[in-house]
């Protein structure tokens, strides 16, 4: 299979910092975003990249002359009329033979594995993936969530996503040549492909911690370019192993009591949401792991999970701040409840303290777990993080001044404890 990058320049641009100049010839710490482009692209497979310029298509094909690239061979295409994303990608497919095409939206800043993604949605057998990643605007992004079983819900931004954690489109996707054909007639990818492809099961999310920003506003460019000069681009775009932040739920995140099975009467423990932003604007990838063993004593539901990580995610991002991911074990061993569900008491090796959750981040996320943390207020959690390797961060109201183990009474400040840990 040969997989070519397809770059959409963008249209009229009225809400960038200067409708004047090509998204694309936009500059972020001195570098114009079609070379963060092709930066992208080194590590990968992919050495042709297609642009599709329409608007200000002079000063795209210009940048693209003179990016002289060694990673991949550039070529502009004009595009005489514009009519969606899905017109433009298929306008690229008439200029190459390629099967594949990791179709890139132009004003998104990225660092990020693209031969990770390719390989793994190569695996799952479907015909479009998406990279999606927790939003900082959700109000104007495309939910795109993969639930326990596979499934991918998509829910436009035109639509309520009350119910739906904050998972969005990147702005980065691939689709087969196969795939195209089918959804050739819709107008655009983000809106109208992933919706269609997601009904009929041909949908792969992969679920990314790395860098991936959309700059096509002034403030969010602005905010691009301050994550390079604070460090927080190279963290959290860093292509070998980075070290990670992992907090536990119930007691670090929310309070332990009473457990929670809906989202109704759900709240955020003090101060913990300004702690979560703060390693967010480090470039920290934050990922939860949590024991939720009332779906197996069938306490709750999926979908009840679900919508309490949803009410998780507004809360947090209501204070500006967010979750790169949520690994989350369903077993419980023991037998006797009523209503539990069978299929789900067993034993496993997600369960804390076993490790597998460490195991599913480390290979999803990059991550070295020897350099990260985990935050945690159950003897369970500790077991975990020895047991991965990892420095433990203890949430408790009994903390001794005597004891050699990092203990803080609050949560917020063991997680600002985590957070230097990770950063040493």
């Amino acid at each position: 299979m040969k997989a070519v990058a397809v770059v959409l320049a963008g249209g009229k641009g009225t809400r960038s910092a200067d409708p004047g100049r090509a998204k694309l010839a936009q500059e972020v710490a001195g570098e114009s975003l079609m070379a963060w482009h092709l930066r992208l692209l080194e590590p990968s497979e992919i050495d042709e990249a297609l642009v599709v310029a329409g608007h200000l298509g002079d000063q795209v094909q210009e940048l693209c002359d003179d990016l002289a690239s060694e990673v991949a061979a550039v070529r502009v295409i004009h595009e005489e009329r514009q009519e969606g994303t899905v017109a433009a990608l298929r306008l690229a497919a008439e200029h190459t033979d390629a099967d594949e095409f990791l179709v890139i939206l132009g004003d998104i800043l990225m660092a990020m594995p693209v031969q990770h993604l390719l390989d793994d949605w190569r695996a799952s057998g479907v015909g479009v993936a998406v990279v999606v990643h927790p939003s900082t605007h959700p109000e104007d992004s495309d939910a795109a969530f993969s639930s326990h079983d596979g499934r991918v819900l998509v829910v436009p931004k035109s639509e309520s996503r009350d119910h739906v954690p904050n998972m969005s489109s990147a702005g980065l996707f691939a689709i087969t040549r196969d795939a195209l054909s089918r959804y050739g007639h819709l107008r655009d990818v983000g809106s109208d492909i992933l919706p269609q492809a997601a009904r009929e099961g041909d949908l792969f999310a992969f679920v990314s911690s790395h860098y991936l920003k959309d700059t096509g506003t002034p403030d969010r460019l602005v905010s691009a370019r301050a994550d390079v000069d604070s460090g927080a681009f190279a963290r959290r775009g860093q292509l070998t192993a980075r070290p990670g932040l992992f907090l536990d739920r119930d007691g670090v995140i929310n309070p332990a009591e009473p457990e929670f099975y809906g989202p109704e009467g759900y709240v955020l423990l003090p101060g913990v949401a300004a702690a979560i932003r703060e390693a967010n604007r480090a470039g920290v990838p934050v990922i939860v792991v949590t024991n939720q063993p009332g779906l197996a004593k069938g306490f709750m539901s999926f979908e009840d999970h679900q919508r309490v990580r949803a009410r998780m995610d507004r809360l947090l991002g209501a204070e500006g701040a967010f979750v790169d991911d949520y690994l989350f074990c369903p077993h419980h061993p023991d037998s006797g409840f009523v209503g539990e569900v069978p299929e789900l008491k067993r034993s496993c090796e997600c369960r804390k303290p076993d490790i597998d959750l460490a195991r599913v981040a480390a290979s999803r996320h990059h991550i070295d777990l020897g350099r990260s943390a985990m935050v945690g207020d159950t003897d369970r959690d500790r077991g975990f993080a020895r047991g991965a390797g990892m420095r433990f961060v203890h949430v408790s109201a009994l903390c001794d001044v005597d004891d050699a183990e990092d203990c803080y009474p609050v949560a917020a400040d063991a997680i600002r404890r985590g957070i230097e840990v990770v950063r040493c």
